[in-house]
């Protein structure tokens, strides 16, 4: 294997430059009738002429083409005056060919061609493609003896510095218009170009209003009124530099969170980078609230014990529990997200307290879910509390508490004052317009061209003609403008362009190991030199890290690099944090990174493991980011690749975890990627099966109806009855035991909780109920145990079960395992009619749910407590909170136990004076049950239609009937309590 270290050429580099062909005229005849000795030591004697004299007017001569050769200027080094070199040269070679020619017996003439545009220059070999040296090639053809041709390219850079003759148009093969003849006599009068140093630090212009607005906030703020502002507006348009005047106009520097492009799919970036800069890294990784506490304590931030566990366990490196913690790494999706965010505000208003606080935002169109909720609650809260809180954004976004400010091109006078201010004094005349004219209120754009005149002006000189110095320098654009900046940085241009390959910021210790060895050894120079351009500056908040001064100069720097260049770049930093060469950067970023290295496997697995952070995290629509750009890598793997299979099962495997989360799990792409993954996993052996059980989860998990999924359970319980891990078979009888008792199959149901508690671990439970629904398997088993047995009529084991399920959840102290077992206690309650047992366990629930943000529990607890007030107080009330409770659970679509809670609408209904609306919800139910195969309640449903049609006279057969379908139903379940219910009615309500 290659070293690291090996040196990195460059393929090569897109560039504009001016070329220049010359040819000796009537070589053939000079050499037919002279001596070959001769002719041979002249055309040698001009080859080395024309070297010297290209190479002193900063060119190089690219070949030797026998009796002529090819010339460029502006590479390897970049020069602004390129063009007008050329010219000079060509001018100047044959100037120096006639004084040889009175000298010598044999007469050379010289024709001259030379045009300027965009090539490519290869590296690894001689190769140099573009138009240029074509156009520079034929034009030399056609000129006269002893003179030059330009191009009207080379024209419009030189005008201003050569007498030109127009000699006319040319037809030029391979050129399909006409082109434009000119013929430079000789070079005009007039002084060079003289370099002054920049200055970066002058005054904002123009943006008064702006600033006193918000510097009217922040005293209001120091009067304990806060306030929050969006400041709007394209790159370059002056954001950040309003937001540093602000600061320096209040004398403070605030908290400041940077959006960085690509970091997109990483949760709570700016956040996390924050942190980064306040905490040791051990620390963040760690997980545990105390030291992080400590940690942030030490740096001057007051943060409460709760808040800290909350932020440690969303940095920790891994999921983690410690049995007799409620953490929220186990709570389900939005519930994570809103304690994490409620944590981080807690955090960074706890200053709040002693004195105002300035919150900023820069470059939110670049931030991720959980930063814009984290912003939105912080601008929520500014109308409370002294805090201000400003956003930058290249794009508005839709925020009820924060005020926009959206710049716009600065005044015509602002420009005019900004020229002064660089000019140091009053600026050649018509030079504030004419940047004016050009830059369209864009203050970026105005100071570099500013500082592009002021550099190329003469002081004392003045200056008329503004676009020639334009075209003379190639500048048609702002990021013309920037590329100039860039190559006025000399060699250090490349430190800048291998800089640019890493991102907008990027450490020393990558940059030196991306560098070969002469790079490296001058990278503190090249850095000084970088820095004293304009183009880098130290990062504030980290050590030995930089940062372009802009995000259009690290664009500029990387655009100025070819493809393939770019390309050997990101393999260089792939293969650096593949091999582990340097510290890791975030997984998302090293996805981009071996994904633009062409690295299509290691691109894959980067994505995977940050979109397994984000799902650890709650962080759903960050993780689908990186999902999709996992699947992309993985379509471009050959199908033959040995890592492809298991790539695509890893992938598929968090992708319906995102999908159940984003769209539910009756999504029809949950459901999708589920059985493709499925089909994919059972063609493996027990092992693979058994390493990707969470995959059999997610296929039983989204089935469409009951039947379907305990077609599944059982599918589930049969595969893994083999694998080595008792966790995995536990969860396979999790699934079977919840599936058995809706499916009405009570025995298999009591023998999957006897076969699965048998397998259970406490230690190992606490590691996996976050994966497994979030609650803990005992837990579960021991609940459902207590439905089954009421329903088979054996009331002390199922008062048994449910007791020591809810004083098991309760020892967990774990929320999800404690509302799951309150609502099995619940569920029981109400089959018994226990309406006061019913309303104080929904009402316990409901301020756990309500604590925790746990919706779902919410919907359950106000769809109980509602009947249970309904059928045994207040109608009314019970009705309308019922109502609120079954709105609530149809919206988030978590409505499992249907049966049941449509009997309990029907109840109402019939309580209310409703009995043929009650009766149509019956006949719904039971015709839904049948068809899903949710049959667990249906012997009821039928001995409940029943009672209601003979409440609205329908003959006694119709009635018989039902009660005598009920008591076949149960009696096929094995539902000895429910059989008993339905003959009872037969043998004591039938006239």
């Amino acid at each position: 294997m290659k070293s690291l270290n090996t040196q990195m050429r460059l393929a090569g580099e897109r560039r504009q430059v001016t070329a220049l062909f010359y040819d000796i005229v009537g070589s053939t005849e000079i050499l037919v009738r002279g001596d070959p000795e001769q002719f041979f030591r002249s055309v040698t004697a001009l080859h080395h002429t024309a070297e010297a004299i290209v190479a002193r007017r900063g060119g190089f001569l690219h070949k030797r083409l026998g009796d002529g050769g090819c010339c460029y200027f502006g590479y390897p080094k970049q020069a602004e005056d390129a063009a007008e070199n050329a010219v000079e040269a060509a001018l100047e070679l044959i100037q120096s060919t006639s004084k040889r020619n009175r000298k010598s017996e044999e007469t050379l003439r010289l024709r001259i061609g030379i045009a300027t545009g965009l090539v490519v220059f290869s590296s690894e070999t001689d190769e140099i493609v573009g138009t240029a040296p074509i156009l520079a090639s034929r034009l030399q053809a056609e000129a006269e003896p002893n003179s030059v041709l330009v191009a009207d390219s080379t024209f419009e850079l030189t005008r201003g510095k050569f007498e030109y003759s127009r000699v006319g148009e040319a037809k030029l093969k391979g050129f399909g218009s006409n082109v434009t003849l000119w013929r430079p006599e000789s070079k005009l009068r007039g002084p060079g170009p003289v370099r002054l140093a920049r200055n970066d630090g002058q005054a904002m212009m123009g943006r008064d209003e702006e600033l006193a607005t918000l510097v009217d906030a922040w005293n209001a703020a120091r009067g304990k009124t806060g306030g929050s502002f969006a400041i709007v507006g394209e790159a370059g348009i002056g954001k950040s530099r309003l937001v540093a005047e602000l600061r320096r106009s209040i004398d403070g520097s605030g908290l400041s969170f940077q959006c960085n492009k690509r970091f997109e799919g990483q949760p709570f970036h700016p956040f996390i980078g924050f942190l980064e800069t306040m905490v040791e890294e051990r620390v963040l990784k760690g997980g545990s609230g105390g030291p992080l506490r400590e940690a942030l304590q030490a740096a001057g931030m007051e943060i409460d014990a709760e808040a800290a566990e909350i932020i440690g366990a969303f940095t920790a490196e891994r999921s983690g529990a410690t049995a007799g913690n409620i953490l929220v790494a186990d709570l389900t999706g939005r519930a994570f997200r809103g304690q994490v965010i409620d944590a981080a505000v807690r955090l960074l208003c706890s200053a709040a307290s002693s004195g105002p606080v300035l919150i900023v935002f820069e470059d939110v169109h670049w931030a991720d879910e959980m930063t814009l909720e984290l912003l939105d609650s912080l601008c929520a809260l500014a109308v409370t509390l002294p805090i201000l809180v400003i956003q930058t954004s290249r794009v508005a976004r839709v925020e009820a508490n924060a005020t926009r400010l959206a710049l716009t091109g600065l005044p015509a006078a602002a420009i005019r004052d900004l020229v002064t201010s660089i000019w140091d004094g009053p600026p050649p005349a018509g030079l504030s317009d004419f940047i004016l004219d050009r830059c369209d209120g864009m203050p970026l754009y105005a100071e570099e061209l500013a500082h592009f005149f002021r550099a190329k002006h003469a002081s004392g000189q003045p200056v008329s003609e503004w676009k020639e110095l334009l075209l003379e320098g190639g500048v048609s654009s702002l990021n013309d403008l920037l590329s100039s900046r860039l190559a006025g940085a000399g060699a250090a241009r490349r430190v800048a362009q291998f800089a640019s390959v890493i991102g907008r910021e990027f450490t020393i210790g990558l940059l030196a190991n991306l560098l070969d060895g002469a790079d490296r050894s001058g990278l503190d120079l090249d850095l000084k030199v970088l820095t004293s351009h304009g183009i880098i500056e130290p990062s504030s908040t980290q050590s030995d890290t930089y940062q372009f001064r802009h995000v259009l100069l690290q664009e500029a720097a990387y655009s100025s690099l070819l493809k393939s260049d770019r390309r050997k770049i990101h393999m260089r930093i792939a293969k650096l944090l593949v091999e582990k060469f340097v510290p890791p950067l975030p997984d998302a970023i090293a996805a981009w990174q071996c994904a633009e290295a062409g690295r299509h496997d290691d691109a894959a697995r980067f994505a995977l493991t940050a979109a397994e952070a984000c799902v650890l995290r709650s962080a759903m629509k960050e993780a689908a980011i990186s999902l999709d750009l996992c699947n992309r890598e993985v379509a471009s793997l050959s199908r033959r690749h040995p890592d492809r299979p298991e790539l695509i099962l890893g992938m598929l495997q968090l992708q319906g975890v995102v999908a159940t989360a984003l769209e539910g799990e009756g999504s029809e792409r949950a459901r999708r990627t589920y059985s493709r993954a499925m089909q994919l996993v059972r063609r493996h052996q027990t092992a693979t099966r058994e390493a990707h059980f969470p995959t059999y989860w997610g296929w039983w998990f989204t089935a469409p109806d009951i039947r379907t999924q305990q077609s599944r359970a059982r599918i589930l319980v049969e595969d893994m009855m083999t694998v080595n891990n008792p966790e995995t078979r536990l969860q396979s009888y999790h699934c079977a035991w919840a599936t058995g008792f809706h499916a009405g199959e009570h025995g298999f149901c009591l023998d999957c909780v006897e076969k699965g508690l048998e397998l259970y671990d406490a230690d190992r439970a606490v590691r996996n109920r976050a994966f497994f629904g979030g609650h803990d398997a005992k837990v579960c088993g021991l609940g459902e145990s207590a439905l089954s047995h009421l329903i088979i009529d054996q009331a002390d084991a199922s008062e048994k079960a449910i007791s020591l399920s809810l004083e098991y959840a309760t020892s967990l102290d774990h929320v999800g395992s404690l509302v799951h077992a309150l609502y099995y206690a619940i569920v029981l309650r109400r089959c018994q009619g226990k309406y006061e047992d019913v309303h104080a366990l929904g009402e316990q629930m409901l301020s756990l749910a309500e604590r925790h943000g746990l919706v779902a529990s919410q919907a359950r607890a106000n769809l109980y407590c509602g009947w249970a007030e309904a059928m045994a107080d207040s109608i009314d009330c019970g009705t309308r909170r019922f109502d609120e409770g079954l709105a609530l659970q149809k919206q988030i679509g978590t409505d499992e136990n249907l049966s049941i809670h449509i009997d309990m609408q029907s109840q109402i209904l019939e309580r209310s004076g409703r009995p043929r609306q009650a009766l149509a919800l019956i006949d719904d139910a039971i015709a839904g049950g049948r068809k899903s195969g949710q049959r667990f309640w249906l012997a009821e449903l039928y001995r409940r239609r029943a009672a209601l049609r003979q409440l609205l006279g329908a003959r006694p057969a119709e009635v018989k009937a039902d009660l005598k379908r009920a008591v076949q139903t149960a009696e096929a379940q094995g539902a000895l309590w429910l059989a008993g219910r339905a003959r009872h009615d037969l043998q004591h309500h039938i006239r």
